[in-house]
């Protein structure tokens, strides 16, 4: 009977609940009209089976997690919330004040539940001596973040499109998405949609395969869920391939076999993304010219919109282009086609025409970065000049060490990023900063733009391995909050 008493002292309401769940064992309206601590006093010694409820009192929310599993995610809620949890039983929820309409449960992460005003629950069990609070008041105060007003004159307008949002749907976009992570070397990433411009005759399609097989043998990737398009071979080379990617149990397709047809591959792309058939799936087209016209902007666009739709779906896609024959005025070699391709890939690499080093017998390719989203580096490759065989020839694919490459006459270009790393340390130590005013700041001190600030704060966060060299914690409305550890 003290423990009702203390809930009852303490503001709440007392009733009484089934031997089972929260249900009241008596019917609630007659109970409040005629409610007074005395008599629930007098109910309860008269009714032993009825077990100890409790209503939650206007002014007062509590936090608990859904199951035992999400304890965590309660854990990290409650030190979000910055406030001291005077009244925090051990088996029920944690109780603070709270402004009457401020809707917590729709502020909550997945797993916690908000116990609002009139709530019915079991009372926990406590013991008063431990507990400062005495009465509501006693009570930390929370608030929701106020909600910006409309200027006057604004109203919500219905649109066709509102029914097509994907508002709230978050979390299912981060489930069905791919960790971008190294795939082919660094010149091609998991998750996204890869091209590269080259001549012909610079080992393109061979650096494709020797890649590919490396990330299979790796464990980087199934074999089965691999495809390789050749489009642009004849028989003997066909076969050569074939065989090659049969022996690690990769997917060869081959125009007008089985089949496939490239000017259906669009389409067959749409389905896959229709049927949510992409996760983890790699597609590799040599090359895009045969299933796209790359000089028609409106066929290249759609088929860059597949592509794109392919990857927001978790597949991979990496496809070779030709360049154009003649360069720029700079010299530099130029890609083939509109600019719809580049323009909606995630990464664009330009290689350019093999480089003979005597020194070592081989031939370089240097991969030049003409876009990358997140992830992916510059990086060199040589092959054998005097390979014998095909196999000979792709089991001599190396990458090539960037400090090597002044001395072989390639010359290594590297993104200076410790510029922008300092500005991210300096800004941090003035505080803790939600993410986008950290981009912004960051951007601001380095003067770089907005997505290189961006790309440095998460290319070395900590990504939950406790690594990196800032970290973050998700607040309400997940809201993410950087700062630097304890003691930096």
């Amino acid at each position: 009977m003290d423990n009702i008493r203390f809930w009852m002292g303490l503001g709440f309401t007392a009733i009484p609940l089934k031997l089972a769940g929260d249900a009241p064992a008596i019917d609630a309206a007659e109970w409040l009209a005629a409610y007074s601590p005395e008599a629930a006093e007098d109910h309860f010694s008269r009714n032993k089976l009825h077990r100890h409820g409790v209503i939650v009192p206007e002014g007062v929310v509590g936090f608990r997690a859904v199951g035992a599993e999400h304890q965590d995610a309660l854990r990290t809620f409650l030190q979000d919330l910055d406030a001291m949890p005077v009244l925090w039983p051990d088996n029920g929820p944690s109780f603070y004040r709270c402004r009457s309409g401020d809707a917590w449960d729709a502020a909550v992460p997945d797993g916690v539940e908000a116990v609002m005003a009139g709530h019915i629950i079991l009372a926990p069990a406590i013991e008063p001596d431990r507990v400062q609070a005495r009465g509501i008041d006693d009570l930390e105060l929370l608030m929701l973040p106020a909600e910006p007003q409309p200027l006057e004159g604004m109203e919500l307008v219905k649109t066709p499109l509102a029914c097509m949002s994907v508002r709230g749907q978050a979390a299912l976009f981060e489930e069905r998405a791919i960790n971008i992570r190294p795939l082919l070397g660094n010149v091609a990433m998991m998750g996204q949609g890869t091209v590269w411009y080259a001549p012909p005759n610079s080992g393109k399609t061979l650096f494709m395969l020797a890649l590919l097989m490396q990330a299979i043998d790796d464990g980087t990737v199934l074999a089965g869920n691999c495809y390789f398009i050749n489009a642009d071979d004849n028989e003997a080379g066909i076969a050569q391939k074939l065989r090659l990617l049969d022996d690690v149990g990769a997917h060869t397709l081959v125009p007008g076999e089985g089949g496939f047809e490239p000017s259906l591959f669009t389409d067959q792309l749409e389905a896959m993304a229709e049927s949510d058939s992409c996760r983890g799936v790699v597609v590799m087209l040599d090359t895009i010219k045969k299933c796209a016209d790359l000089m028609d902007k409106k066929e290249t666009s759609r088929f860059a919109s597949s592509v794109r739709r392919f990857t927001q779906k978790g597949g991979t896609f990496i496809g070779l282009a030709h360049t154009r024959k003649n360069p720029s005025a700079t010299g530099k070699l130029v890609y083939g086609g509109t600019t719809d391709l580049t323009e909606d890939c995630d990464a664009v690499f330009m290689l350019n025409s093999p480089y003979d080093s005597a020194s070592t017998g081989e031939k370089i390719v240097k991969f030049e970065s003409l876009k990358k989203r997140g992830g992916g580096v510059e990086e060199a490759y040589a092959f054998a000049a005097d390979a014998e065989s095909y196999d000979d020839l792709l089991t001599s694919v190396r990458l090539v060490d960037p400090a090597d490459l002044e001395g072989l006459g390639v010359r290594a270009e590297h993104v200076n990023d410790q510029s922008i790393f300092d500005a991210v340390i300096a800004c941090l130590q003035d505080g803790p900063q939600m993410k986008m005013p950290l981009v912004s700041a960051v951007a601001v001190r380095a003067n770089v733009s907005k997505r290189a600030a961006l790309r440095i704060i998460e290319q070395f966060g900590d990504g939950g391995d406790g690594q990196g060299y800032w970290s973050y914690t998700v607040q309400a409305r997940g809201a993410k909050v950087y700062s630097l550890p304890p003691g930096d």
